[in-house]
């Protein structure tokens, strides 16, 4: 059964301000926002004209969404767009007839005078976007003690669940947050204290275990939440990759393993 706007906000981790009226939903922890785009609007190099302060038309929700845009580029978000067809393209305000499930666009936002665009900067599938959630949440974790040793798998083993999902060995991040010692293995600021006691880091596999990346500390680092967020969706998250290696082999030089007895 094809999944209609509201679930799909929901699938994407945002919320609108009301669901009957708004165009568009964030989320302000994750920092992301997600627009409603009509397919036939999309305008000429994948563009869609979504606040325009001329307009005679304000349709509902038009106030709404141009506070999203602003917060969205000013706190930095991650743009999606959503693509809908109508019932009757003539009619106003429209009714959402269809909506494409399979996939969302990557967008950025272009100001041009007094109109807004949003530019189609990419596309992916809607499975991969949770998919990716999934992990982030995931990896999130306080800082445990354990002795460092020479553990996990060059090869870890997979296990059929939501799609095809990778079992991690929970003391390598056990290990790696150990390692980090409360901070970020790549900015080094020191995060929030939890209720245990612990401080809130979260470990991300540089190399994806999707892509068959080992689940050893050789792969893994501590990162603080923005870092890691932005380590998923960067536009440098290709640059971050190479550092973060770096990093990895020099802090595990430093690391002794315990003896053998």
């Amino acid at each position: 059964m094809a999944k209609n706007r509201s679930q799909l906000f929901r699938d994407l981790d945002v919320k609108p301000k009301n669901p009957q009226w708004a165009w568009c939903a964030k989320n302000e922890t994750i920092k992301r926002a997600v627009f409603t785009l009509w397919e036939d609007e999309e305008l000429p190099n994948q563009t869609w004209l979504i606040h325009d302060e001329n307009s005679t038309y304000k349709k509902n929700g038009y106030y709404d969404q141009k506070k999203v845009i602003d917060i969205a580029v000013e706190d930095k978000y991650e743009i999606l767009g959503i693509v809908c067809i109508a019932y009757d393209i003539n009619v106003a305000p429209r009714s959402i007839k269809e909506v494409r499930e399979d996939f969302i666009y990557k967008l950025k936002v272009d100001v041009q005078d007094d109109k807004i665009y949003l530019r189609k900067t990419g596309q992916i599938k809607l499975i991969d976007v949770i998919r990716d959630d999934k992990i982030l949440l995931s990896e999130s974790s306080g800082l445990n003690d354990l002795n460092y040793s020479d553990i996990g798998s060059d090869f870890p083993d997979r296990a059929l669940a939501f799609g095809l999902v990778v079992k991690r060995n929970n003391n390598v991040r056990k290990a790696v947050l150990k390692r980090a010692n409360g901070k970020c293995e790549f900015c080094g600021s020191r995060s929030f204290e939890t209720k245990n006691g612990s401080i809130y880091l979260e470990t991300h596999h540089v190399i994806y275990l999707a892509k068959n990346g080992a689940d050893k500390v050789t792969n893994v680092i501590a990162l603080c939440s923005e870092h890691h967020r932005e380590a998923h969706f960067g536009k440098d998250a290709e640059e971050l990759e190479k550092k973060f290696l770096d990093i990895i082999k020099d802090r595990n030089s430093m690391v002794q393993p315990p003896a053998s007895v």
